[in-house]
This record gives C-alpha cells, sequence and structure tokens, in this order.
C-alpha cells in the first residue's frame, strides 16, 4: 500500500467499513510508517473537535440590545403612512395607469383598422339587383365588345402558354403514359 492509498481509506478505517484484508493490510502500513501513524492521530483529534463543540457565551447585554433592536424596527414599520392605496387608479400609480390607458386605445385603434368591417360588406351587384332587371339587361347590348380575341391572344413573351394539339379522347379512359 503506498501513502495515497492509505490516506484514501483512513476514513473508512475509522468508520470499520473495510474488508478485513484490507483492515489487515491498512494497519500493518500503520506500524511500518511513524508518519502514517500521526496523520491518523490527527485525523481522529480534528473528528473529536467537531463532534464536541463549545459552548459559546454572548454579552450579558446581547439579549437587552436584541429586544431593543426588534422594538425599534417594528416601531419604524408601524409609524410609516399606508401608501399602499394613496393615489392610486385602479391598482396603478399614476404613471402607470397612464401607459395602460395608452396601451390599451392603440390596441383598440389597431384593432379597428385591422379587422374588416363586417356590416358595410359588398355584395355583388347581381344578387343586389332584382331577377326583373338582370333578364332585361340580357337583352340590351352589352358594352364589352364581343370580339375578345385580342384580348385572349397569347403575349409573345409569355412562356406558359399550352401548345393547342387536338386530342381524342373517344369517351375512353386514357392513362397519363398512355400516348393518344
Amino acid at each position: 500500500m503506498n501513502r495515497y492509498e492509505f490516506e484514501d481509506k483512513i476514513s473508512d478505517y475509522l468508520d470499520n467499513q473495510l474488508s478485513i484484508s484490507e483492515r489487515k493490510e491498512f494497519e500493518s502500513f500503520l506500524e511500518n510508517d511513524d508518519e502514517a501513524h500521526v496523520l491518523l492521530e490527527s485525523v481522529r483529534k480534528t473528528i473529536k473537535l467537531l463532534d464536541s463543540p463549545w459552548p459559546i457565551k454572548a454579552s450579558d447585554e446581547f439579549i437587552p440590545n436584541l429586544l431593543n433592536r426588534i422594538n425599534v424596527e417594528k416601531n419604524k414599520l408601524a409609524n410609516k403612512p399606508d401608501r399602499s392605496s394613496k393615489g392610486l387608479i385602479l391598482g396603478f400609480s399614476p404613471a402607470n395607469a397612464f401607459l395602460m390607458s395608452a396601451a390599451l386605445i392603440c390596441f383598440v385603434v389597431i384593432s379597428v383598422n385591422i379587422f374588416p368591417d363586417f356590416n358595410n360588406s359588398n355584395q355583388s351587384t347581381i344578387v343586389s339587383e332584382p331577377v326583373n332587371q338582370s333578364i332585361m339587361n340580357l337583352n340590351q347590348p352589352s358594352l364589352v365588345s364581343k370580339d375578345n380575341s385580342s384580348v385572349f391572344q397569347a403575349d409573345s413573351s409569355d412562356t406558359t402558354t399550352i401548345p393547342k394539339t387536338n386530342t381524342q379522347l373517344n369517351d375512353k379512359i386514357k392513362f397519363v403514359k398512355n400516348k393518344r
């Protein structure tokens, strides 16, 4: 056993937690090394000192001084004015009440502007017109040109147009990979 192992096992030896073989090895090292014996006795003395605390005596004036100090602090608390309800608006100080009301007003203004007005929603004119007028309007000439070919012609820069192919499905189901 070396010195480091001995130091690690001192507390186990004093608590009787070593096995018989370890205890014999520890005691043989203790007999052969005088420094180990001094170290063991030092640890024993330290443990005894920690287990038996000395009585600590306070001065005779300690308790009366402590009681006087407690009474002074109690009187300070009793003499303080109660500021908990003085000058509060709904439980807030005036500055905090102003900030809360400003935040509430901002919230209401933003909410009104964000959400649409449901009472004045725009309805389509077809639904709002009487049925007879819509039928009569069908007989009148339209303001929109009947020739829509120029409107619907593909732009030369438009690359999304699908080439026109005449596909005949012949009333049969065609799968995607089948050639037509």
